[in-house]
This record gives structure tokens, sequence and C-alpha cells, in this order.
């Protein structure tokens, strides 16, 4: 696509290295394994329902390869259940959503599918590119402070529905220690699906900035038009969040994301808050908890939410233990408090797991 050329170059013209830079005699090309599994142990109460379960909740096996100084590659693997049809969205012919409840779930659990496949050129230390399946920079940072994606997704995933791959480019720019930037062209689509056939993407932009050592600030926001007649309206997301941390007694961070138009639907609109904090009593032992707020906007005229999830509170408190580097475990509470009143609250008690390597 011309956009992305045009980026391409002109992010490289900016970043050209010098003869000097580009000197590999001393260069060993290396690479290493990347494995990261999470599992959980549920029990859950809904109503008068009880239920547990164990799961499999992620699991990521791939590996990293540096060709030379500035040139690296990723590939990664995501086990899950890639074929899962869901959140049906239902049109009148004035292009108003009409309620259904309609899912299909195909396919063997635990299937392989490709996550992250990117090809990563650095020419200066000031500048990163990636092209191909990448990591797209909206909650990065947001679940780098909250720091227990194996207990719970950030805000964006787990209530916006937002994939944290896709395929396109993305650039980051560090102007100033206390300074970044990030721009992204991408599908708009996820990780488990190519260009759609009207040929719409997403442009993705966002800002972080460090004031004092261990305080981040961050705004994000993405455009995402449409021609497909079913659903014509521009997507869009702000974003913005701030976090502290004070190393090694405790790490606090807030969010605010607003979703115009969600799913490209006009006046679908999703919105909320998300907080959470961190007591670290020691390397092994930390207290977490975490409070997000989910709300949307309502058809004039209707009673239902455009939310299809419903509106209401998520709340989490646990314990996080970490025996040996790299090996995780919490013991959580985690509940779910609907806005409206005639609907059930869910609680549940997990524990859960992960290890890297």
């Amino acid at each position: 696509m011309r956009q992305f050329t045009l980026l391409v170059i002109f992010l490289t013209i900016i970043g050209y290295p010098s003869q000097a830079q580009t000197d590999t005699s001393a260069f060993k090309p290396q690479g290493k394994v990347i494995v990261h599994v999470i599992n959980r142990s549920l029990f859950e109460s809904e109503g008068t329902e009880n239920k547990i379960g164990m799961y499999i909740n992620r699991a990521h096996i791939g590996y990293s390869y540096q060709f030379a100084p500035k040139w690296s590659a990723t590939a990664i693997m995501d086990v899950g259940r890639p074929t899962v049809f869901g959140n049906l969205n239902v049109t009148d012919a004035d292009g108003q959503v009409l309620p259904n409840s309609y899912s299909y779930k195909e396919g063997s659990y635990y299937t392989m599918g490709l996550k992250f496949s990117y090809l990563e050129y650095n020419p200066t230390s000031q500048l990163k590119l990636q092209a191909g399946g990448i990591l797209q920079n909206h909650y990065a940072t947001q679940e780098k402070m909250w720091g227990y994606r194996y207990v719970m997704e950030m805000f964006q995933d787990r209530s916006l529905g937002m994939s944290s791959s896709d395929l396109g480019i993305i650039a980051y720019y560090t102007p100033l220690e206390w300074l970044s930037v990030d721009a992204a062209i991408t599908n708009g689509e996820g990780f488990r699906f190519n260009q759609d056939k009207y040929g719409d993407v997403k442009y993705a932009a966002g800002i972080s900035v460090k004031p004092v050592k261990g305080w981040i600030t961050r705004l994000y926001s993405d455009y995402s038009p449409s021609t497909n007649p079913a659903k014509g309206a521009t997507q869009q997301l702000f974003s913005v969040f701030t976090g502290y941390r004070w190393p090694k007694v405790f790490r606090i961070g807030a969010e605010y994301n607003y979703h115009l138009n969600h799913n490209n639907l006009k006046n679908n609109d999703l919105y909320g808050f998300s907080g959470y904090a961190t007591y670290e009593m020691s390397d092994r032992f930390e207290i977490f908890g975490r409070y997000d707020h989910l709300q949307s906007n309502t058809l004039s005229g209707a009673t239902d939410s455009w939310n299809l999830s419903g509106d209401g509170k998520t709340i989490v408190a646990g314990v996080h233990y970490k025996p040996v580097k790299n090996i995780s475990f919490s013991l959580t509470y985690q509940g779910w408090k609907p806005d409206k009143t005639a609907s059930d609250n869910r609680d549940a008690v997990a524990l859960s797991f992960e290890f890297k390597m």
C-alpha cells in the first residue's frame, strides 16, 4: 500500500546509519526460544449456579533471531481455539443494531495459530521499525504497569475486544529519554485475518511521557474508517493512562478509554475506567487490586445497552507469589457486578500460574 511505502521511506531516511554504524565484524548471529504458558483453575458462582473448571488460557511458543546488529525477526505461535464466531451484529435497513445472542464455536481447543511474525529494523538507537504480524502498542504500557496478564487481560482487551496484534507496520521513535512516540498502519482485523475485501485500514498513534523517574503518562488514539455498507461508521479509540512505580514498594495506574462507533456501527459507543494498584511486600510476594467500570450508550427508545456483555463493574483482588524467576502464582477473587439490578452477580475464586522461557 502506498501509505506503508511512504512511511518506511521517510523513517528510514531520518534514521539512516553511517558507515561506522554498519560494522558487523564482531557480531555473531544468535537466537532464543520463547515460551509463555498461562494456566487457571476457577470456581465460579452466578445466581444459583456453581461451576469449576481448569483451563490453559494462553500458550505462546516461538523463536527470535538476531541476523545482524540492526536486523532481527520474531515468530510466535498462539495456542488457543481460533475458530470462534460470536458477538454477531445484526442491523436493520437503517443501520440500527437488532438484539441477538447467537454464537458459534468450532475446531479443537489448543489449536496453533500464528500471532506474531515480524521483521524488525533498528537504523539508530532512537528508531525502531517492525513490519508483518506486529504487536499493537495501544495497551502494552498499561499491561506492564498492571503486571498480571496471567490473571486478567487489560480493559481494552477484556471489555472492548481489541486484539493485541495485527498485520501491518509500526514505528517507535524516542527522541529524548523522557519522550517516545509510535505510529502504526494495520489491517484492523486482528492477527487471525488478512485484509478485508474493502481494503479498510486502521491508523494509530501514541505518545508516552516520563516527567520523573517511575512516572509515565500515555495518550493514544486510533482511527478506523469503513467503506462496508453494513458497518460504515468510522471507529475511533481515545485512551489516556497514567501510572507510577516506586521500585520494591508499590505501583499504581489508572486509564480511561472511549471507543466511538464500536465495530464501525453508528452510535455504538463503549467507554470506561480501569484502576489498579500493587503493594510489593518482598521480591516474592505482592498483593494487588483492580477496579473496572464498563459503560455504553443506549439506543433511543430501547432498554438494552449497546454493549452485548452488559454494563457493569469488575473487581479483582489477590496475592501474587514468585518462587523463582519466570514462574508466578496467584490466588484471586474476581467479581462482576452488572449495572442492571435484575442481572445476577458473578463471583469467582481463581488459582492462576504462568511460566516463561
